[in-house]
C-alpha cells in the first residue's frame, strides 16, 4: 500500500548553495546520497521550512533578493483532501498540495498552502498531521507523550473506544465552561440585579418615548419665545378686529356699498363678500380666545429637566430615545433571566455529573487496555532495536493514570529507554541521539499499523555509527515502513541505498559567475549504470 499524500517534487531557487535546482522523488523509498559538504543537509533544511520551522537569511543565496523554496505533494487518497478545505486552504489542482516558503535577505519570509498565504501555525499543523521528522536537531513527534500514547492505542487497537471516549469528552469541555459561567453569574447575580432595577428604575420614571420629547422640545420653544409671541398676537388681533382700522370692519363697509351698487353687482359677487365676512368673523372670534399667557404659565424649569434628562440617558447608552426603549425591554428580559440561573445551573450539573460517570468508565477501560498491551510492546521494540545495533537498548512504556480527565483518558505514557544495560531507564528524548531516535521510531513504524494520518517519513542519522549486517536490518526495516508511506532517508551506507526506489544524488561544483567563482550544489536521479556506480562508491569498491 503507498502513502495516502507524498513529497512529488522539491523546488529550490537561490536556497543557500542551490540555484536553480528541481528535485524529483519517489513516492515510496529514497535515498539522499552524496559526499559530506555537498548540500544534502540543505534539503532536509528546505523540507522543515516547508513544515513550519523559522526561516534564516543565511539560507538566501549571496547576491540574491530572496530564496524560494516550494513543495509539490501528490494526494492519492481523495479522502485527505477534506482536511485542506476544512483548515481553508482547499486544492486548486486535483491531487496536487502546493506549499511555498519565500526568504528575504533581511530575514522576514512569507508561506503559502494552495497558493494562499497562510501562518506559520498552518504549515506546523500540516507537518504534525502528515510527517513524521527524525533529525539531528529536532524530534518534534515521537519526544511528545501525546504522540506516545497515539502510538500505543494503535498498538492496542483502541481507536474506535477512543473516539467514543473524545466525543463524550468534548461535550464535557463544553458543559464544564458552560458551568462556569453560569456559576460566575450566579455569584455576581445579586449585584447584577441591583445595577439592572437601578436602571429599570431610571428608565421608568421618565419613561421615554420619541413623542413626549418631540412634545417637551416644542413647548420649551414656545416658553422661550412667549413675550415675542404674544406681542405678534396682539398685533393680529388688532389688525383683524380690535383695532381702530381694521380688517373686520373694513369688510361691513364694503358690504355697505355692496348694497349701494346691487344694482351693478351680481348676486353671486355679493355672496361672496357675505360669506368672506362671515368666515372672518369666525377667525377673529377664535383669534380673540387665543390666550398665550395660559400656556406660559407652565413651568419651564421642569420641561427643562425633563429634556435634559432625556439627554443623560441618551448619553449613558449611547443612542437615541427610541433605543431607550429596547435597552429598557432588553433589561427587563435579562432580569427574567437572571431568576432562572439557579435551575439552569442545577440541571447542567446533573447533566456533567452523568457524562463524568461515562468518562470515568471509558477512560479506565482504555487505561486497562494500554497497561494489558504495552509488555508485547515493550518486547517487540526491545528486539527491535537488538536488530537495529543497539544490543544495550531495552525500551519500556511506563503508565501513570492520573485523577483527571483529558483529551486521551486518565492515561499518562512516557516511552523510556535504557540504552546501556545497568544504566537504568529514563525518557527516551533525554538519553536517546538522533541515530537512535530515528531507529526508535523506524522500529514502531514496523510494529504499530501505520493507519494514521502520517504519510511522510524523513530520517536523518539514522545509519550513523553502523554498517554491515546492522545496515541490512536498517534497510529492510526502511523498505517495509516505505510500503506504507514515503521514505525520505540520507544515507552514507550502500546496504541502504541498494533498497530504495530512488537514489537523489546531491553533489556540487565550482561556476565562474560574473567575474566570481561560485559554488553550486545540484542533483540527479541516478538510475541504470549510473545507480551502480553511486551504491558501488558508497560500498568503497
Amino acid at each position: 500500500m503507498s502513502a495516502g499524500l507524498f513529497l512529488e517534487k522539491l523546488n529550490l531557487r537561490n536556497f543557500a548553495t542551490f540555484e536553480n535546482q528541481e528535485i524529483f522523488f519517489h513516492k515510496n523509498f529514497n535515498g539522499i546520497v552524496g559526499e559530506t559538504g555537498s548540500g544534502k543537509s540543505l534539503i532536509l533544511d528546505a523540507f522543515q521550512l516547508l513544515l513550519g520551522s523559522r526561516a534564516d537569511k543565511k539560507l538566501v543565496r549571496k547576491g540574491s533578493d530572496c530564496a524560494v523554496i516550494e513543495g509539490t505533494f501528490n494526494i492519492q487518497n481523495q479522502t485527505l483532501t477534506s482536511y485542506f478545505n476544512e483548515i481553508g486552504f482547499p486544492t486548486e489542482e486535483e491531487n496536487t498540495v502546493i506549499v511555498k516558503r519565500v526568504i528575504y535577505k533581511t530575514g522576514k519570509s512569507k508561506s503559502f498552502l494552495n497558493h494562499m498565504s497562510c501562518s506559520l501555525s498552518v504549515l506546523s499543523q500540516f507537518s504534525r498531521t502528515f510527517v513524521d521528522l527524525v533529525g539531528q536537531f529536532e524530534n518534534q513527534k515521537l519526544s511528545s507523550p501525546e504522540y506516545q500514547l497515539n502510538l500505543l492505542d494503535q498498538f492496542s487497537k483502541n481507536e474506535d473506544l477512543l473516539e467514543d471516549y473524545q466525543a463524550h469528552f468534548n461535550q464535557y469541555q463544553e458543559l464544564t465552561n458552560d458551568i462556569k459561567g453560569l456559576e460566575i453569574k450566579v455569584t455576581n447575580k445579586r449585584q447584577r440585579e441591583d445595577y439592572l432595577k437601578f436602571q429599570i428604575e431610571e428608565l421608568s420614571r421618565l419613561n421615554p418615548t420619541p413623542q413626549r420629547e418631540e412634545s417637551l422640545i416644542n413647548l420649551k420653544h414656545k416658553l422661550l419665545n412667549a413675550e415675542t409671541l404674544t406681542q405678534s398676537l396682539d398685533k393680529l388681533k388688532n389688525l383683524c378686529s380690535e383695532g381702530e382700522d381694521n380688517i373686520l370692519s373694513s369688510l361691513k363697509k364694503a358690504q355697505k356699498l355692496g348694497e349701494e351698487l346691487h344694482d351693478f353687482l351680481t348676486p353671486t359677487l355679493f355672496e361672496q363678500l357675505g360669506e368672506s365676512i362671515n368666515l372672518f368673523e369666525d377667525f377673529s372670534f377664535s383669534l380673540t380666545a387665543l390666550d398665550l399667557e395660559q400656556e406660559s404659565n407652565t413651568d419651564l424649569d421642569q420641561i427643562l429637566e425633563e429634556l435634559d434628562l432625556y439627554q443623560k440617558l441618551k448619553r449613558k447608552f449611547n443612542c437615541d430615545t427610541a433605543g431607550l426603549q429596547e435597552i429598557k425591554s432588553n433589561i427587563e428580559k435579562e432580569l427574567d433571566s437572571l431568576s432562572l440561573l439557579d435551575n439552569q445551573l442545577k440541571e447542567k450539573r446533573k447533566v456533567i455529573s452523568n457524562i463524568e460517570n461515562d468518562l470515568l468508565r471509558i477512560s479506565l477501560e482504555l487505561h486497562q487496555r494500554r497497561v494489558a498491551s504495552k509488555k508485547l510492546l515493550e518486547k517487540k521494540i526491545t528486539v527491535g532495536l537488538h536488530g537495529l545495533n543497539m544490543e544495550g537498548a531495552t525500551f519500556e512504556i511506563q503508565i501513570n493514570k492520573s485523577e483527571v480527565f483529558n483529551q486521551w483518558g486518565m492515561s499518562q505514557v512516557f516511552f523510556m529507554a535504557e540504552t546501556n544495560r545497568g544504566e537504568g531507564f529514563f525518557k527516551i528524548k533525554e538519553i536517546a541521539s538522533g541515530g537512535e531516535l530515528s531507529r526508535i521510531l523506524l522500529c514502531l513504524r514496523q510494529i504499530v499499523a501505520s493507519d494514521d494520518t502520517i504519510n511522510i517519513f524523513f530520517f536523518d542519522e539514522i545509519d550513523t555509527g553502523i554498517g554491515g549486517e546492522t545496515a541490512i536490518k536498517i534497510a529492510e526495516a526502511l523498505k517495509k515502513v516505505s510500503q506504507n508511506g514515503q521514505v525520505l532517508a540520507i544515507t552514507h551506507l550502500a546496504q541502504i541505498a541498494k533498497s530504495v526506489d530512488e537514489i537523489i544524488y546531491v553533489a556540487k561544483k565550482s561556476q565562474q559567475k560574473d567575474k566570481d567563482l561560485r559554488t553550486i550544489s545540484y542533483v540527479e536521479n541516478k538510475r541504470g549504470k549510473d545507480r551502480d556506480h553511486v551504491i558501488s562508491t558508497l560500498a568503497g569498491l
